[in-house]
C-alpha cells in the first residue's frame, strides 16, 4: 500500500531554510531529497513551520513502509546523504500515514479534487495532529467523519485530506498510542484560526472529547524534489 511520509527536521542553529546562515545546506538538502525523490519514486516536498522557521516538514511517498524503513533507510546512499546533513539538522519525528502519496508537482494537483491529497498548492497549510485517548479512535472517526464538512465548506477553496499514523508509538502499559493527522489548505494561517470561532466548529469540536492532546501547527511550502 503506497503511504505518505511526514517527518520534522530542525536546523540546529535555530534560524529558517531560507536565512543566509542556512546557504550551502540547503544546496545540500535539495540534493538530498532529489535523491529520495529518485529512490523512492514520489517526489519529495519541504514545507518551513509558520510559528517557527528553524523546523521544515519532509512530505514523501513510499510504495509500502518497508520500502522506507528496510530498503530506503539502510541503504548506502541514505547513509551519505545523512551524514551530511546531521552536523546542521536534527530529526524530531518521523512517520507515515494512510494517505495517498502526492506523484506530480503542486501546481500540477488539481486542488478541487475532494480532499484526497495533501493541499500542498495551497498559500498555508495546517497540520493537525490528533493524539486519541485509549480505546476511543472508532468514537473519534466517527465523530470526525459526521462533522468534517464543516472544514470542507469553510476551507474552500482549498481542500482536506486525514489519515491515521500506521507507526503510531506505544504507551507504558504497552497500548498503542493511536494518532490521526489533518491537513488543511488555507490561503493564510490565521484563517484557519478562525474556523474555531465559526458555528460550524460547534459540531467540528466534538472531536476533542475522544482527544488525550492535539498539536497543531502550519506551513508553507519551500522547497520541492
Amino acid at each position: 500500500m503506497a503511504v505518505t511520509e511526514l517527518a520534522l527536521f530542525h536546523f540546529k542553529n535555530n534560524k529558517g531554510i531560507d536565512s543566509p546562515e542556512n546557504k550551502a545546506i540547503k544546496e545540500y538538502i535539495f540534493t538530498a531529497i532529489k535523491g529520495q525523490a529518485s529512490y523512492a519514486s514520489y517526489p519529495v516536498h519541504l514545507l518551513t513551520q509558520v510559528e517557527d522557521p528553524s523546523y521544515i516538514y519532509l512530505l514523501g511517498g513510499w510504495d509500502s513502509v518497508e520500502t522506507h524503513m528496510e530498503k530506503w533507510i539502510p541503504s548506502e546512499m541514505n547513509r551519505d546523504l545523512l551524514a551530511g546533513l546531521q552536523e546542521d539538522m536534527e530529526v524530531v519525528w518521523l512517520q507515515h500515514l494512510n494517505i495517498t502519496p502526492i506523484s506530480q508537482a503542486p501546481a500540477s494537483v488539481d486542488h478541487g479534487d475532494g480532499g484526497s491529497l495533501v493541499p500542498l498548492s495551497a498559500p498555508a497549510v495546517a497540520i493537525s495532529r490528533y493524539f486519541i485517548n485509549p480505546g476511543k479512535k472508532d468514537d473519534f472517526q466517527s465523530a470526525y467523519s459526521s462533522s468534517k464538512h464543516h472544514l470542507d465548506a469553510f476551507a474552500k477553496p482549498w481542500t482536506v485530506a486525514s489519515g491515521w499514523r500506521l507507526d503510531p508509538e506505544m504507551r507504558e502499559d504497552n497500548s498503542v498510542k493511536n494518532e490521526f493527522v489533518l491537513f488543511s489548505g488555507w490561503n493564510a494561517a490565521e484563517d484557519h484560526l478562525k474556523f474555531a470561532e465559526s458555528e460550524g466548529f460547534k459540531d467540528f469540536g466534538k472531536i476533542k472529547d475522544f482527544l488525550e492532546g492535539a498539536e497543531i501547527k502550519h506551513a508553507v511550502l519551500s522547497v520541492t524534489s
